[in-house]
């Protein structure tokens, strides 16, 4: 796997947990 694609999947691991985390957090709020 190149350098570019790990970063990718970095981000995309991050960016979905960070989504996880504010839709549990709006249905908390809700």
């Amino acid at each position: 796997m190149s350098r570019k694609t790990q970063k990718f999947v970095v981000y995309l691991m991050l960016v979905s947990m960070l989504i996880t985390t504010i839709l549990a957090g709006i249905s908390m709020w809700l």
